[in-house]
């Protein structure tokens, strides 16, 4: 990751060291415009190190800067000094569930005038459906790179849209 890239580090942690390697997967983000997501600000948690590194290769690749967390703990800690335009969220993580977080940030919204927008993302798409996700807190549910271009269209639209993106 570049010098005026966000990124959160703690002992659990691992910070991404080495490019993308899986080439159709970095390069989905030259279906979209280098500058789709320009300046957007995502929090993106998510514990399997090859999987952050793809999902940071192909945000960045649309212009948008990435603050990255393993752990929904560390995650909650970032919120303290990061204030992200939208949460991208795996659902299984080793320490604490996605829905679990997505939680504790719609508790601490209440009363406030700003709403996270926030997705959730799994390769386990047989073991979660969307609707226990959506009443969670989560605006959008997805299945963790299937369509690659799908995540880039599905931040663009919620940004824009700031309302739920599942009808």
């Amino acid at each position: 990751m570049s010098s005026n890239e966000h990124s959160f580090q703690s002992n659990q942690t691992k910070q991404i060291t080495e490019p993308c390697t899986n080439a159709s997967l970095a390069e989905s983000a030259m279906f979209h415009d280098q500058s789709t997501l320009k300046g957007v600000h995502v929090l993106l948690v998510e514990d399997e190190l090859d999987i952050a590194e793809l999902l940071i290769v192909m945000l960045e690749g649309v212009g948008a800067h990435i603050m990255w967390a393993a752990l929904a703990e560390e995650a909650l800690d970032a919120l303290e000094h990061f204030q992200p335009d939208i949460l991208i969220c795996n659902v299984k993580l080793p320490d604490r569930n996605g829905d679990w977080l997505i939680q504790q940030i719609r508790a601490r919204e209440l009363g406030l005038p700003y709403h996270l927008p926030a997705i959730a993302v799994t390769s386990y798409s047989r073991d979660f459906t969307a609707k226990p996700l959506l009443l969670a807190g989560f605006d959008c549910f997805l299945s963790k790179l299937q369509d690659p271009h799908e995540l880039i269209s599905t931040v663009a639209r919620l940004l824009q849209q700031g309302s739920n993106c599942f009808y």
